[in-house]
């Protein structure tokens, strides 16, 4: 299974996706009530993260980082579907071998479909 990141115009970033892991995220409030149950209420609508881990060049690591900076979206496409999003978090980057960087991010998922 190949996985790949895209920029807003289908300039491809990386081929070389470790992972990227769906990760929905909800609010849930726990209550014990005055009988002693409890009771358990979703706010909101759940919130699709994925997590991703990918290796890059130099010049993409940069590319990488002006996304976030300038909260521009991603397209992240794996297998039959893609998923467009925005960084949540900063990235990390550690030097993998020359040339060839390693970070990781949650993507927070804006839209998605079917290729």
């Amino acid at each position: 299974m190949i996985t790949f990141l895209y920029d807003t115009n289908n300039n491809l970033i990386t081929d070389l996706v470790r992972s990227a892991i769906l990760d929905p995220d909800i609010i849930r409030v726990k209550n014990r009530l005055l009988d002693g149950t409890f009771h358990v209420q979703t706010i909101g609508d759940r919130l699709d993260t994925i997590k991703v881990a990918c290796y890059t060049d130099e010049d993409n690591k940069a590319r990488i980082d002006d996304m976030y900076i300038t909260n521009e979206p991603i397209k992240l496409v794996k297998e039959n579907k893609f998923y467009v999003g925005l960084m949540d978090n900063k990235t990390e980057w550690t030097e993998f071998i020359r040339g060839l960087y390693e970070t990781s991010f949650d993507l927070v998922v804006r839209n998605e479909g079917v290729i």
